[in-house]
């Protein structure tokens, strides 16, 4: 998972912030799989992470999802 996002995440840190924008929404797309799907919070964490680094600083996440509470 970590190499998929940083293939995703390193090239377009050098972009725009339109251009980053379907990157991001292709990343929350994964999140949500990643929810649903994954029993590692790992996978979770490096997605989110990928998306911060593209300047989306945006709510990770529904509250009572997967993940939510520690």
């Amino acid at each position: 998972m970590a190499d998929h996002v940083a293939a995703r995440v390193t090239p377009a840190e050098k972009m725009g912030p339109r251009a980053r924008g379907p990157i991001i929404t292709y990343l929350r797309d994964l999140e949500g799989i990643a929810r649903r799907e994954c029993d590692s919070r790992q996978s979770f964490q490096i997605i989110a992470s990928g998306c911060h680094l593209l300047g989306d600083m945006s709510t990770v996440g529904p509250a009572d999802g997967p993940f939510s509470r520690n």
